[in-house]
């Protein structure tokens, strides 16, 4: 895949929920504070705005992602 496909499987992947859908799924009771950082590593969305849905723990400490999607591309990339 190359970096135009990749672009675009993270748009889509990581598209900002609409107000209803965030009511509707609920994600990760992982505190912020516990993260490696605030955000998601792989599209940057910060978690004080969106919701966890997956973590990992990576040399350490503990990532959190928007989507299983993110979280698989972390994993593919080794970072």
């Amino acid at each position: 895949m190359g970096i135009i496909g990749l672009g675009l499987l993270v748009l889509t992947s990581c598209s900002s929920p609409s107000p209803t859908m965030q009511k509707a799924e609920k994600g990760l009771a992982v505190p912020v504070e516990s993260l490696a950082i605030p955000y998601c590593p792989i599209c940057e969305m910060h978690f004080a705005r969106f919701s966890i849905r997956d973590t990992m723990t990576y040399e350490g400490k503990l990532y959190g992602f928007c989507s299983a999607a993110c979280k698989d591309s972390f994993r593919k990339r080794g970072i």
